[in-house]
């Protein structure tokens, strides 16, 4: 029949392999009844004697969805005996590994889901039709993530979590921005936690590293001229720029506090500072303003703001020259043109901008380093761990948080890095955390051997080995 044929390749069985195949609909769920043919030439494994049929035993695996309705495989085996030694041994198994509930299929497309991030624990275990703590089991088993090999441009970060260990907020995570994938996440981002683990890398990869990206964290700095000799290391320019917009914001925010309310003025500081913070068309068709009743365009406001007081000219100047630096400057350029900047910077003397005068003179060679394009035409910046923290800050999200430190790195780096592979494990563990033991308590109802749902993955089978 078509629907068997169709049953069989699902099973990834040929007509020739099967004796016997029915499917029958029970509780809503599709049970496959299914009995394989004997091979020719079967000898006893132990001796190599002659062998005879001994009796059945049936095995049920959980398997996918057929056609949207869940469906098991009841499986009925043949046992065999050795003529010679007496010794019993049951026919392959091509449906799932021994001892397991769930077929092949089913560990292929869980540990396939287990990559996307979109999919939490539970997503996964209902679309199995299995428990959570079994696909959390699944994955303690087959994510085994070793550490990766350095890459020779690194990127170093952090991302806040209630998983830090040692009194820490934030987990670190190093990244390759060279092949854009996720190597590493660490329980903390200290200097002592980071030293830890560069200190277990080989010094001859270490040496491979050349450039190594990082926001204004100083004990990023400091671990990374520690450990990689050979490399330069970059200050993201986001995180310079973001100091320099937080100075500028704090000035045009203490001259709005001294405006009279409602004053012009304060009505323009208070809804029109983005056309001093952000790129704009100024010379747009001019529209009907009903503070100031007239028509106006950008232009017309941008020219207001800058009125105001001297102090804001001053700073806006200043903060757009330094965009205009961070935009279009080379690196072989950028060490005189970051020099006059720091001049400029110390001689208008503002005090929203001290704190980015001292950045600029602290951080100086690691914000020249940004401006080397080693390659693909990109500036030194921490984008991609950027990127891969909010990936990961979404994987957080949908799981509503992770408890286990080591099951969450192992998922994050199997994500997000194309050079990590599952592997399917004929035997299971678990990196659940030790918690306080269970009190004796009475089962209302047995777990059935061919219920589906059950979660006890780790069940003996009773046919197999000696007699």
């Amino acid at each position: 029949m078509a629907t068997d044929d169709f049953i069989m390749r699902t099973l990834n069985l040929t007509p020739d392999q099967v004796l016997f195949i029915s499917t029958v609909i029970v509780n809503q769920i599709m049970i496959i009844h299914i009995q394989l043919k004997s091979l020719p030439g079967i000898t006893c494994p132990f001796c190599g004697g002659p062998v005879k049929i001994k009796d059945y035993s049936h095995h049920s695996y959980n398997h996918l969805d057929i056609a949207g309705t869940p469906s098991r495989i009841d499986w009925k085996r043949r046992r065999y005996v050795c003529k010679d030694c007496g010794r019993s041994f049951s026919e392959g198994n091509p449906f799932g590994p021994e001892r397991f509930r769930q077929s092949y299929a089913v560990l292929k497309s869980v540990a396939v889901d287990l990559r996307n991030i979109h999919y939490s624990f539970w997503d996964i275990a209902q679309k199995h039709h299995i428990s959570t703590a079994l696909v959390q089991m699944y994955a303690d088993s087959f994510l085994r993530v070793p550490r990766q090999p350095l890459s020779d441009n690194l990127g170093i970060d952090e991302i806040h979590s209630k998983m830090a260990k040692y009194g820490g907020s934030y987990l670190c995570t190093i990244t390759d921005n060279r092949h854009r994938s996720l190597l590493e996440v660490l329980p903390n981002r200290s200097k002592r936690t980071l030293s830890r683990y560069f200190e277990q890398i080989p010094l001859s990869e270490r040496n491979k590293v050349r450039y190594v990206t990082i926001d204004l964290w100083e004990p990023y700095k400091d671990v990374a001229h520690k450990y990689f000799k050979n490399c330069r290391v970059a200050a993201d320019p986001f995180h310079v720029v973001k100091n320099l917009y937080d100075g500028f914001s704090r000035l045009r925010v203490d001259i709005m506090n001294q405006c009279a309310y409602e004053s012009p003025e304060y009505y323009l500081l208070k809804h029109w500072h983005s056309l001093l913070e952000d790129d704009r068309d100024l010379d747009n068709e001019p529209k009907y303003n009903g503070y100031f009743r007239q028509k106006m365009n950008y232009r017309n406001l941008y020219d207001m703001l800058l009125d105001i007081n001297s102090d804001l000219t001053r700073a806006y100047q200043l903060k757009e020259k330094y965009r205009r630096f961070n935009k279009t400057c080379s690196f072989e350029e950028a060490p005189e043109q970051l020099d006059e900047l720091i001049k400029e910077f110390e001689e208008a003397d503002l005090y929203c901008y001290r704190n980015f005068t001292e950045l600029m003179k602290n951080w100086r060679t690691e914000i020249i380093n940004s401006f080397e394009r080693p390659y693909d035409d990109r500036k030194q910046s921490n984008a991609l761990t950027e990127g891969l923290n909010q990936k990961l800050r979404q994987l957080l999200s949908i799981a509503n948080g992770f408890a286990n430190f080591e099951r969450f790195r192992a998922r994050a780096i199997y994500c997000l890095n194309d050079h990590v592979f599952y592997s399917l494990t004929h035997t299971l563990t678990s990196s659940k955390r030790e918690g306080k033991k269970r009190g004796p308590y009475k089962k209302d109802k047995p777990i059935l051997k061919d219920d589906p749902d059950n979660s006890v993955d780790t069940m003996t089978d009773d046919t197999d080995g000696d007699d």
